[in-house]
């Protein structure tokens, strides 16, 4: 009975000892140039932080002036662009929205609206995919 007590102490262990390796927090700001929308939230033109406790959790986005904040959907994990990090948006029409999130430090992409190959490229050919600098760091 000792025995399994152990196991059972060391198996918790290691499996917390596993999550916090794991953990990536990571912390960054921004500026917007124009009104997005980012999942049901719409945010006016200015300046945001942005922190993530992993990239696997939501990410909760802030204004300057804390007048605003909310959690984003979680996201679907892809390898990166390259490039520097930055907030992936689309126009269409009178609207822009947030796409992704690239963090090319970290290899990874987050992304929150997917886009299909086919809209891609779409509004890759028409211009309508612009990139919004995240000044990005880890804690």
């Amino acid at each position: 009975m000792k025995i399994v007590r152990m196991l059972a102490i060391f198996t918790l262990a290691m499996c917390a000892f596993t999550a916090t390796a794991n953990a990536q927090s990571v912390m960054g700001r921004f500026t917007l140039p124009y009104e997005v929308h980012w999942g049901t939230a719409t945010l006016p033109a200015g300046e945001y932080t942005i922190t993530m406790d992993s990239l696997q959790s939501a990410t909760l986005v802030q204004s300057a002036s804390n007048s605003q904040s909310f959690f984003t959907r979680m996201p679907t994990i892809q390898d990166s662009e390259k490039g520097a990090a930055c907030l992936i948006v689309t126009t269409q029409g009178n609207e822009r929205t947030i796409r992704s999130l690239n963090l090319p430090q970290d290899g990874k992409s987050l992304v929150y609206k997917p886009l299909t190959k086919a809209e891609r490229e779409q509004l890759a050919k028409a211009g309508q995919i612009q990139s919004v600098p995240v000044f990005a760091a880890k804690k």
